[in-house]
């Protein structure tokens, strides 16, 4: 009976690894950049001058809608990088040199699926 216990014992203990292995291959594809509403509290946040927020308003609308038009899954649609590529570059034409860093740190650091974020949570792990 030991001579038993001992050998299920060292099978377990050479089969654990394998079964408990992870998968560390990770994809090289890189995931498309998060696509951020331009709410009120986001031009808050960046500081719009008085005089920016209509023209805020009406590109969050603009831009928007193109972004709805590309269906259930905007993010996997063909045309969806070059249409965040436009929306950036029409903001930074828009927005101030600093209001646009503000920005880009506010969507770079926004909520999103990722592989590094804390377990049982959608954030980067900085926050």
């Amino acid at each position: 009976m030991k001579r038993a216990a001992i050998l299920l014992y060292a099978g377990l203990m050479v089969a654990g690894p394998s079964v408990n292995a992870q998968d560390t291959v990770r994809s090289t594809v890189e995931a498309p950049p998060h696509w951020t509403v331009l709410s009120d509290s986001i031009g808050q946040v960046i500081g719009l001058r008085e005089d920016q927020e209509q023209g805020w308003s009406e590109r969050n609308e603009r831009w928007n809608s193109k972004y709805e038009a590309l269906g259930k899954e905007p993010e996997s649609h063909p045309t969806y990088i070059k249409l965040h590529s436009a929306r950036e570059f029409d903001l930074k034409g828009f927005l101030t040199g600093g209001q646009y860093d503000k920005w880009k740190e506010l969507n770079k650091r926004s909520p999103r699926i990722e592989d590094n974020n804390p377990p049982g949570t959608n954030m980067p792990p900085d926050r």
